[in-house]
């Protein structure tokens, strides 16, 4: 499909959602988020060849949040393998909240519930949390292909302040033997990713690299083992929308991952990658106005990958 018909559905997709731009509330538990402006929204398409579409606003830096799961998902899987990573993690989706100490038991659900994620952040290499982190950002660099990736400190140290139940989750999972490493450390790393910021089309650029098998939009170099890819994007399917996850693929049918912050990314494998920003969230957690536009793009651009 030419870019000038994607515009034109994707307008349509806005408009039709313009009716919830006042649904749904911000992510007031994380005091800075609550600063946000509450109306805010883009959306951007980039096509696996390197073509993008947006609407809204493209260059309004915000907080990946939980989209940060998927990025530690992948060098955890880089750094010591499947075996290694899901003897720690579990793969199942969840009936209960992403922050919930409940379904660890033996270990976490999933990789993209806050146990999981700080599971698997304690997985990657590094020999403090400082390099561990850089790697982090050198990662997202290149694979949104963007030098402006940016560390937000005051949601960073906002979070931090009222993240007991997170830091309950690490020294739980320290307890049993999850997590090998300081616990409080993997917290602090597990909080400064949730605290990178990125826009729609850096974002979108990094869900395109993920439908383009791991490669580079120019093809020249491969970013992330297909192996990988394949793992992370049947998670994402499963688990990537908390204890709507089932119900989301149901209506939209792909792969994605929201954040608190109020982006939803979506990959739609050997097509495109897609991002969605608008911050007023639903009791899951996810964004109200950006799963209506991922639905409706979805019908109108033909867009599920289950027929």
């Amino acid at each position: 499909m030419d870019l000038k018909k994607i515009k034109v559905l994707m307008e349509e997709a806005v408009s039709n959602s313009e009716y919830l731009k006042n649904e749904g509330s911000l992510a007031t538990y994380i005091p800075e988020l609550a600063k946000v402006r509450a109306d805010n929204y883009g959306v951007c398409l980039v096509k696996t060849n390197g073509d993008i579409v947006t609407s809204g606003d493209s260059e309004i830096k915000f907080s990946i949040q939980s989209i940060s799961k998927v990025i530690d998902l992948i060098m955890a899987l880089e750094d010591v393998g499947e075996e290694k990573v899901f003897s720690k993690v579990g793969t199942e989706p969840t009936e209960y909240k992403f922050n919930s100490i409940r379904p660890i038991k033996e270990k976490a659900a999933n990789p993209l519930i806050n146990a999981g994620a700080i599971t698997t952040c304690s997985l990657i290499k590094g020999s403090n949390v400082d390099e561990k982190f850089n790697r982090v950002i050198d990662k997202l660099k290149k694979l949104s292909d963007s030098d402006d990736v940016v560390f937000l400190e005051e949601i960073y140290h906002s979070e931090m302040k009222t993240t007991d139940i997170n830091r309950s989750i690490a020294y739980y999972l320290k307890s049993i033997g999850i997590i090998e490493d300081d616990a409080e450390g993997i917290l602090d790393l597990y909080i400064r990713n949730c605290a990178i910021g990125l826009n729609i089309k850096e974002l979108a650029h990094i869900a395109a690299v993920l439908a383009n098998g791991g490669k580079s939009l120019d093809g020249k170099d491969v970013l992330i083992d297909k192996e990988v890819v394949k793992t992370t994007l049947a998670l994402m399917a499963a688990c990537g929308m908390y204890e709507e996850s089932g119900k989301y693929l149901i209506d939209v049918g792909f792969p994605s991952k929201s954040g608190v912050g109020g982006a939803i990314i979506g990959i739609i494998p050997g097509k495109c990658g897609i991002c969605t920003y608008s911050p007023r969230l639903d009791s899951s957690g996810n964004s109200v106005r950006g799963k209506k536009i991922l639905s409706e793009m979805s019908k109108s651009l033909d867009l599920n990958i289950f027929i």
